[in-house]
Order: C-alpha cells, then sequence, then structure tokens
C-alpha cells in the first residue's frame, strides 16, 4: 500500500500519580501507511502538545505499538498488553528513564483509521504510582 495523507484527531489524556489529569486535543495531517506486517502513522506535534519541532510515529508490529519521537523530544516508547517495558525518553532536559506497561491497544483501519491505547507510564525514581495515559487517533472522516 502506499503512503496516504490523512487528517487526524489526537487525544492524550494524562492522569499523574496525584490524580490531577492533563488533556490535549491536536488536529493535524498524517501520513499513513500500512503493509503485510506493519502498520505506520507519523505526524507533527505542535505547540498544543508541547512538543513543537518534533515527529511522532505510531508503528503498529503484531500486538504491539511503538511510539518514536524525532527531534526536540526523541524517545522510543513499546506499548505491549500486560508487559512493562524500559524506555530511553530524550529531552532538553535531560534523559529519563521511564517504563511503559500496555493496558488497551486497539488499532483499527476498516472503514477510518482509529487508534486507541491505554497504558501505564513510570517514570524513574518516582516512588509514586504510575501515571495513566490514553492516546486516541481518529481520522476525519469526509
Amino acid at each position: 500500500m502506499e503512503k496516504q495523507t490523512i487528517q487526524i484527531t489526537v487525544y492524550s489524556s494524562i492522569k499523574d500519580a496525584m490524580g490531577e489529569v492533563t488533556e490535549m486535543t491536536l488536529y493535524t495531517e498524517a501520513t499513513y501507511k500500512k503493509d503485510l506486517k506493519k502498520s505506520y502513522l507519523m505526524y507533527n506535534e505542535s505547540e498544543v502538545s508541547g512538543m513543537e519541532g518534533t515527529k511522532t510515529l505510531l508503528t503498529l508490529e503484531n500486538k504491539s505499538v511503538f511510539i518514536r519521537r524525532y527531534g526536540e523530544n526523541s524517545s522510543l516508547l513499546k506499548i505491549e498488553i500486560e508487559q512493562w517495558h524500559e524506555n530511553m525518553y530524550n529531552t532538553q532536559y535531560g534523559t529519563f528513564v521511564i517504563k511503559t506497561k500496555g493496558e488497551r491497544i486497539k488499532w483499527d483501519d476498516e472503514e477510518c483509521l482509529t487508534v486507541d491505547l491505554f497504558y501505564l507510564l513510570e517514570i524513574e525514581g518516582e516512588m509514586s504510582a504510575p501515571s495513566e495515559v490514553t492516546i486516541k487517533i481518529e481520522q476525519k472522516r469526509g
């Protein structure tokens, strides 16, 4: 399949260990590609997400989702159901080790692309409960 340019809405919600919720909605253009083994979705972050100058690439491979960021912030997060993974997150403030554990992964591109991820995120050195991260991506219809 060739690359497609699509319009998407990215909704994210992060509930930290103290119960405080931060929400963000980004409307942007994305590139989508699917082959026999993997699906790829790439889009540019903006000042809305606080990551202007960063590209995000989501890859679905088998039953895992990889979230790779390039630019001002660089990282590779692996999200897999019921499995903790250690990841490196590089920012202008330093490099952090974070752990991720998938709780829900839904990736459907039958009619329109919809991605629904829910995972736990733990920053190394923090003694409190992990944050809960929800990311929902929907292709704009029409």
